[in-house]
């Protein structure tokens, strides 16, 4: 994107709907007003949580197909005021790599190769699988609560969906250090030729979490911390401590500028972290997924060692810390569903399930969930779901209380699965509205954090939830 605003062909205050015309937001000031710097910098204030549950439900699948991006991200809800907040919103690289291919005529595969991976020499970085040698290609893996690895049998690839640009980039630890090294000469002005914007890319563009005393907001991929301070916010071990409880990475006598990213998807973790005041840098790549983020820790003892910081935190102790409190989340859920499925009173019986097979349809988004019945080996009647019909989206739906069911997952369940980690009583309740016995709908909260959006689908065919739907490449089409 730098590249293209270097040769004038696009600006940072460039309207996205100026280059994306499908781009029409429900919220016309959204549409409006939404700029290449606000979707870089996670500031639009659109909430795609709940969307992401649609598009990703473990064992490797893209539920959603690419051409429906914009019928999605035109009907997010609104989060905050544009501008007025941060909030990681994986969609804006989606919308970015979009405005890439519009304005340059190429795939994102080709137009990175040209311009920024090939020049750089970072030979083992790409898009595209087949242009990776295979016997290389780490195996995915995930850990269990016994410390253990389960090998995941399917890897997650972006290649041609619409979070190619967001999550799609296969790497090595050498090439990122070539990256990071590029980076770290042209913010001091040492530019290859390759690289360009750096000083606007690594720029404050939006405060994170204020208020801070230090120094804590996003760039373009960027995220800014002062240290001391807390790190980690784009990884999971964040949302374990409450932000004054944050273990602040550094001390006082190294008040260090950190630039610093994380992502993740099945199977592989990734920390990279740039130090320009010394031209360091850090790269932590992991493929598995850990019981906590594993690369953030690994990262921040890799620091706390090369600049010999004093700020009395023993990593490792909190990587153990964190899985407990991981593990403690999934026991609640536990808890929560037995405690409610116990306290249902015994004169409210349960539909029949028979009743509830067939296929239930959203009627804004191109997805749809199948109930079956469930196989006569587990003994007591279940029903199972089958996100978009697929086979290998399957998960057993058992009775909760009234109308309500549940696919409750344990913490081992899930990793199995290649899933990230959700314990949230909500995200896993499925409320049935049923009109003289028969169901009409069922409502899913598939954002936890926004429970006032629930998903309807209604019933669309009775009884017609057998049959296969869509396989993934189809859904990519």
């Amino acid at each position: 994107m730098a590249r293209l605003v270097d040769e004038k062909k696009l600006g940072w205050d460039t309207l996205v709907k100026d280059v994306l015309p499908d781009f029409k937001h429900s919220n016309p000031i959204i549409t409006e007003v939404l700029t290449i710097a606000d979707i870089l910098s996670h500031r639009c204030g659109l909430a795609g949580s709940g969307t992401m549950s649609l598009s990703f439900q473990g064992d490797g699948e893209m539920l959603l197909p690419r051409d429906s991006l914009f019928d999605l991200i035109n009907q997010f809800p609104i989060l905050f005021p544009i501008r007025q907040s941060w909030d990681y919103f994986v969609w804006g690289y989606s919308l970015a790599g979009e405005i890439i291919e519009r304005v340059t005529g190429k795939t994102l595969e080709e137009y990175v190769s040209t311009s920024l991976t090939g020049p750089l020499g970072m030979k083992d970085t790409s898009f595209k699988l087949s242009r990776l040698d295979p016997e290389r290609l780490a195996q995915p893996y995930a850990a269990l609560s016994d410390g253990t690895s389960h090998h995941l049998q399917h890897r997650q690839v972006f290649e041609g969906t619409f979070f190619e640009a967001s999550g799609g980039l296969f790497s090595t630890v050498n090439d990122l250090i070539t990256w990071a090294t590029a980076t770290l000469d042209a913010i001091d002005g040492e530019e290859s030729g390759v690289l360009k914007e750096i000083p606007n890319i690594i720029s404050n563009h939006a405060a994170i979490m204020n208020p801070s005393i230090r120094e804590r907001s996003y760039g373009f991929g960027w995220a800014r911390t002062q240290l001391p301070g807390s790190v980690g916010v784009i990884g999971d071990n964040f949302s374990l401590w409450s932000l004054k409880d944050q273990p602040a990475l550094g001390d006082k006598d190294h008040p260090l500028l950190m630039l610093y990213h994380q992502g993740s998807t099945v199977g592989y973790y990734a920390h990279i972290a740039l130090f320009p005041d010394t031209k360091s840098a850090v790269v932590v790549l992991s493929n598995s997924i850990a019981l906590t983020d594993a690369p953030d820790w690994i990262s921040r003892a890799t620091i706390q060692t090369l600049f010999d910081l004093k700020d009395g935190h023993d990593y490792a102790l909190l990587a153990a810390e964190a899985n407990s409190r991981q593990m403690a989340e999934y026991d609640t859920l536990a808890r929560q569903i037995a405690k409610k499925r116990e306290s249902c009173s015994d004169a409210v019986k349960p539909p029949p399930l028979e009743a509830l097979v067939g296929r239930y349809a959203s009627k804004s988004k191109p997805f749809f969930i199948d109930i079956l019945l469930g196989s006569p080996e587990s003994g007591d009647k279940t029903l199972e779901l089958r996100f978009q019909g697929l086979q290998i989206e399957s998960y057993e739906l058992r009775y909760l209380c009234e109308n309500t069911f549940e696919w409750s997952l344990s913490h081992d369940e899930s990793k199995k699965r290649g899933r990230y980690n959700m314990a949230e009583l909500e995200y896993f309740l499925f409320e049935f509205t049923l009109k003289d016995g028969k169901p009409i709908s069922f409502t899913w909260v598939t954002d936890p954090g926004l429970p006032e959006h629930p998903e309807e689908f209604f019933l669309v065919a009775p009884e017609g939830g057998g049959s296969q739907g869509p396989t993934s490449e189809e859904l990519k089409k």
